[in-house]
């Protein structure tokens, strides 16, 4: 006869498995498997067991089997308030296993939980697999293809290796970890490019060994975008508008623009290559270089194509004008202590800011540095220069410098 402890221990087990409520408790939620993850395959027979934990759970009842339902792993194991639960023995290989994780509180309450399922892998390294798509020897592969092929259900996943042009050539991936599916995509491929792609299964026990890889050669790749036009400013256009929008036509089938500008061909030191999106206007964040010729490269992309070949426009910023530099520069002046006109200056004016003042003889040789508003008598380390021409260059603000000559005369 069953001791009365021992029969009540199987009594409570028993109403816990029959779903019969011993208190008031609220019944706990079910969890899930978070290692390994329901549907993983080539799973190590090695594997724990690990879920996620239930709010107001005291613990948890197992049941793990080869079949819907079964139990002949685990039977309804009372693993008490752990997540995780180490098996005694080694899962058999290749097989699928269903486990039943049944949460239930301190009174017992517990609700009938979804089985999930995951299959193991194999006690040795896996075999070899076979690329399906592209198939060895295939011509004319696309540039963007995927590489596909057969599951096995040995490996807990698989290693790429592309190579271009010869079996020990340039390598484009190398052993890379493509995860436990069956297709990847590698980057892009070269167009007319013969390739060779090996996928190596592996396991806890190792990698396949002596995978020959396959090989195939690509096709032309997707047309280019069409390079667009700036329409707005014109190129060779001068005297644009220091704070003007761009504008350009739209090309048809694009994902948008990258923008370049600068003050040199093909320059990017006013903006460097910015995304502005499908749109066919830009408007600059601060205003252009007075009186600078600005450049403009424009690239239409879709995807990962870019336009080629595509051609770099000009225009010129508005500057000081003649009046301006005729306002601020003299033409001339008379050194000869007559009170009159005796000393060369340059003043800023309201439209120009000059920074710096630089004096060159007929040779290009440097006589004189002034300041802004500093004043000249024509004479360098107390000499009186001879009447001549003298060229000048001067710093202002926001613009290039200004050049010109003037007269010295006596």
């Amino acid at each position: 006869m069953l001791g009365k402890t021992r029969f009540y221990k199987i009594f409570d087990l028993l109403a816990i498995l029959m779903g019969v409520v011993i208190g008031y408790g609220q019944i706990p939620a079910c969890t899930e498997l978070n290692f390994p993850i329901d549907g993983a395959v080539g799973v190590s027979i090695t594997t724990d067991l690990e879920w996620q934990q239930v709010m107001d759970a005291s613990g948890y009842i197992l049941s793990v089997g080869t079949s819907s339902g079964g139990t002949e792993i685990l039977n309804a194991v009372d693993v008490g308030d752990v997540d995780t639960y180490d098996f005694a023995n080694n899962l058999p290989s290749f097989q699928m296993i269903y486990v039943t994780i049944t949460p239930y509180d301190g009174s017992g309450n517990f609700d009938n939980c979804p089985e999930e399922v995951f299959t193991t892998g194999g006690a040795v390294p896996p075999l070899c697999t076979e690329i399906i798509n592209p198939t060895d020897g295939d011509d004319l592969v696309s540039v963007t293809a995927n590489i596909t092929w057969i599951r096995d259900f040995g490996a807990s996943g698989y290693r790429m290796t592309i190579r271009e042009n010869d079996p020990n050539g340039i390598i484009v991936l190398n052993n890379e970890d493509v995860g436990n599916g069956t297709n990847f995509k590698p980057p892009d491929f070269k167009p007319r490019t013969l390739y060779f792609v090996t996928i190596v299964p592996y396991n806890d026990f190792g990698p396949a060994t002596g995978c020959n890889p396959i090989s195939f050669t690509t096709g032309d790749g997707p047309p280019l975008p069409f390079c667009t036009e700036l329409l707005s400013p014109e190129d060779g256009s001068v005297d644009v508008p220091v704070d003007a929008d761009l504008q350009w036509a739209a090309v048809t089938n694009v994902d948008g623009y990258f923008i370049s500008l600068g003050t040199t061909p093909r320059g990017t030191d006013i903006v460097n290559q910015e995304d502005v999106g499908n749109v066919t206007t830009y408007q600059l964040s601060e205003n252009l270089p007075i009186g600078q010729r600005i450049y403009a490269f424009i690239i239409p992309y879709e995807g990962q194509l870019r336009a080629e070949n595509c051609i770099v426009t000009s225009f010129t910023v508005t500057g000081p004008s003649s009046d301006d530099v005729n306002e601020i520069v003299p033409n001339f002046f008379t050194p000869n202590n007559d009170s009159f006109n005796d000393e060369w200056v340059v003043r800023s004016s309201q439209n120009t800011t000059v920074l710096n003042v630089y004096i060159f003889d007929r040779f290009g040789k440097l006589l004189k540095q002034l300041a802004p508003d500093q004043s000249w008598d024509g004479t360098v380390n107390g000499r009186q220069l001879p009447p001549n021409t003298y060229w000048f260059a001067i710093d202002v603000l926001n613009a290039p410098p200004l050049r010109g000559y003037f007269m010295l005369k006596r």
